[in-house]
């Protein structure tokens, strides 16, 4: 007996925990990796990156997404080459590639051009140094950053257009600060930016914290761990996400500053033509009257361009990411 346990179940018995160890390995790190890419969107994200959430709810959040992503990530690789696979011949040309993933597979071709599913699957690859590895958790953490950071672009754009209406309707001074919503600024900033979020939660068919957390889910499919980027495409588009929130923001804002100018121009033509009327003492209360008016008539109008844009945002940050239409 001493001598099968010395020259066959000893040796047995240490390949076996070896390879145990270091499947347990792999998935901790694949783990790891998921974990920096989920934290990404929940920093910054509309709603979950919200100080009013507690922080422990996040962690949750977080850990129990990962936890769900990272036994899948095999088959996410699977799903994400059927997808560009268009011809369902079981190969990807180079036609079928879109451009922002060319970085990744400019070596892993074979003689005729095409990359199989073996090629286009990669298990995660461990790093040789630390350096590597916060080099690789960066890469992770910096792509769902970006998501979050072009939606919450776009509802920062409510908040300009709250900050235009107060400035319009002289209720400027009554400026608030929210450490909760980490947003400082007058009230109706507050308001749009709140009714913004809840629109983005709540109106159907939007709900578009499913579509920014869905979203990252799919970039698996096309960035397994260890190989996520932003490209070039994605920042430019954050510009662009930029610009489509102040164009927002002067949008919703527009009724109100509309109906403000054509107040102003009647109490200007009456504080001259009838001299013996206090215009600042009527034209405060007249103007925050209408304003409040005009801003209760457009809630549904800002509230169906949140509706339209958000999702938009999300389809363009998600195919600027990954490639996937």
């Amino acid at each position: 007996m001493s001598f099968l346990d010395q020259h066959l179940v000893d040796p047995i018995l240490q390949w076996s925990n070896r390879q145990l160890l270091d499947l347990a390995t792999q998935h901790f790190y694949a783990f790891t990796l998921v974990l920096v890419r989920v934290s990404g969107l929940m920093t910054i994200g509309p709603v979950f990156g919200m100080s009013v959430v507690p922080a422990n709810v996040r962690v949750l959040i977080v850990v129990t997404l990962s936890l769900l992503v990272t036994p899948t990530l095999a088959r996410q690789q699977e799903a994400g080459f059927d997808r560009l696979d268009l011809d369902r011949d079981g190969q990807l040309t180079q036609a079928e590639i879109p451009e922002v993933l060319r970085v990744r597979f400019e070596i892993p071709t074979d003689a005729e051009g095409s990359i199989t599913l073996a090629q286009y699957r990669t298990a995660p690859r461990f790093p040789q140094t630390l350096f590597e590895y916060a080099w690789l958790t960066a890469g992770e953490f910096v792509l769902g950053l970006v998501l979050g950071l072009g939606v919450l672009a776009i509802l920062s754009g409510l908040q300009l257009a709250g900050e235009i209406i107060d400035q319009q309707s002289g209720v400027a001074l009554g400026e608030i600060a929210s450490p909760g919503l980490e947003i400082s600024g007058a009230t109706t900033g507050r308001f749009l930016y709140l009714f913004g979020i809840t629109a983005l939660l709540l109106a159907h068919p939007l709900s578009g914290h499913l579509q920014i957390v869905g979203a990252l889910l799919e970039s698996f499919q096309t960035l397994p761990v260890g190989e996520a980027f932003v490209s070039i495409t994605a920042v430019e588009l954050l510009r662009d996400v930029v610009h489509q929130s102040l164009v927002l923001g002067i949008q919703a804002a527009a009724p109100v500053f509309a109906v403000m100018s054509l107040v102003g121009i009647a109490m200007g033509y009456l504080g001259h033509s009838v001299p013996q009327i206090q215009i600042l003492v009527l034209g405060f209360p007249v103007r925050a009257i209408l304003s409040f008016l005009v801003l209760a008539v457009s809630l549904t109008g800002i509230g169906r361009q949140v509706c339209d844009v958000v999702p938009a945002v999300v389809d363009s940050l998600r195919a600027a990411l990954t490639g996937l239409g």
